[in-house]
């Protein structure tokens, strides 16, 4: 159970639209321009020859022309290639000799260097997500992605809730949260205290509105909802999400949002996800 109870999958009524490309574009919009995909060049040669034969172009590996990737990574810094490495040198050179302030105010320039988020809202995802309702709770907090969800007013069977393959040991850091290490508490404990279910039945049994028997069932109560959003937003949310600080469970879900984002913009996500450098 545990990790295999947390589903994440791409809505099968809405596919994901928008390319590493369309995010080009839509930047070069402002300057009336386009750009177009870049082919791999196939070169065949026949033994003894002397030289190519044939040359043929796959048409089924587009990529981008270099410039374009030049283009999503200026997007993602925020500053060309050239101004990020004389701000790095500048940084390395200054460190040893500046005051807290103005080493304070060098990080906060390098902080404040405005993104040109706004192309890479032009993609678009919608995902079928099963989890807890704790987590849940954490990811709903993320701007711009849109939520519909699994609700227990209306649905009264079908109850299912977390468990986790076992208990983690509390981090000293609050922020952290957790430790990977197993505490060794008995997980049937939970089972048999936390799960409440049977309070719910009888509730519903005798006629009490399922939107107010819900309030027994805990946090560990299973749900789904259809998650939609640009690639912006889902990668804002998977950029604090993979975090080694951010909950287990949630990192689940974000890392398999992740490997969606990569399979339809493999060169946009781990700008925007990973970083520039």
């Amino acid at each position: 159970m545990g990790t295999e109870q947390i589903i994440v999958q791409i809505n099968p009524d809405t596919p994901p639209t928008g390319s590493d490309l369309s995010i080009v574009n839509a930047a070069r919009r402002s300057f009336g321009k386009r750009s177009e995909w870049d082919y791999e060049v196939e070169t065949y040669y026949e033994p003894g020859s002397g030289g190519p034969i044939e040359t043929s172009v796959n048409y089924n590996k587009p990529k981008l022309k270099a410039k374009d990737k030049r283009l999503l990574e200026f997007l993602a810094r925020g500053m060309t290639a050239d101004d990020f490495e004389d701000f790095i040198l500048e940084f390395q050179v200054e460190i040893g000799y500046l005051e807290k302030k103005e080493l304070t105010e060098l990080l906060w320039q390098w902080r404040n260097t405005p993104t040109h988020d706004t192309p890479f809202n032009h993609g678009f995802f919608s995902f079928e997500v099963k989890a807890p309702i704790f987590v849940r709770a954490q990811l709903v907090k993320h701007e711009y992605l849109i939520m519909s969800e699994f609700s227990r007013r209306y649905i009264t069977d079908d109850v299912e809730f977390y468990e986790p393959d076992y208990w983690r040991k509390a981090a000293p850091d609050k922020k952290q949260g957790s430790l990977e290490e197993d505490s060794e508490v008995d997980v049937s404990i939970w089972q048999q205290y936390g799960y409440q279910l049977d309070n719910y039945h009888e509730l519903i049994h005798y006629g009490v509105a399922p939107e107010q028997a819900r309030m027994v069932l805990p946090q560990s109560l299973m749900t789904a909802w259809t998650w939609s959003g640009t690639l912006g937003a889902f990668a804002n949310m998977c950029k604090l999400r993979i975090h080694p600080e951010a909950q287990y469970e949630s990192r689940l879900v974000a890392e398999k949002v992740y490997e969606e984002l990569k399979k339809q913009f493999p060169v946009s996500a781990p700008l925007l996800v990973e970083g520039v450098y």
